[in-house]
């Protein structure tokens, strides 16, 4: 029972620095769509590089907080590798098909798009990225 409450703990938790990081996401990609004159799917991608290295940081301290200090840097490279590689492409890929289906704008297209992934984001990175060493 202690480490179901432990597991729904940390999902919460999981989800709160995404909805944190999304709302990075969310500004910088309104705010590049705005200013710059880039393309929609670049300033997408942008806007989730930018929202992945906010959530590492708050992953490593609220979300599994207590990892090794000198495996932190091996974190990062498989949360940028393998978590921004899913989180880019299911980004990119789902947003871009949500667009296409529905004529819906980027935004609200990448926003049906990021909920959709959020539990298979969890499980990988909580099995893979901040496993317990």
């Amino acid at each position: 029972m202690h480490s179901i409450l432990v597991a729904l703990r940390r999902y919460f938790r999981f989800n709160l620095v995404g909805m944190l990081g999304f709302a990075v996401q969310t500004l910088t990609l309104t705010a590049l769509l705005g200013w710059t004159g880039l393309p929609d799917i670049v300033a997408l991608g942008v806007a989730v590089l930018v929202a992945l290295s906010h959530n590492f940081l708050w992953h490593e301290h609220v979300t599994w907080p207590g990892r090794p200090r000198e495996e932190r840097l091996a974190r990062f490279a498989r949360f940028h590798l393998s978590t921004g590689s899913l989180s880019l492409l299911s980004n990119l890929g789902l947003t871009k098909l949500v667009m296409v289906l529905t004529g819906l704008p980027v935004v609200t297209s990448n926003v049906l798009a990021v909920a959709s992934a959020s539990l298979l984001n969890y499980l990988f990175n909580d099995r893979v990225v901040f496993r317990a060493s």
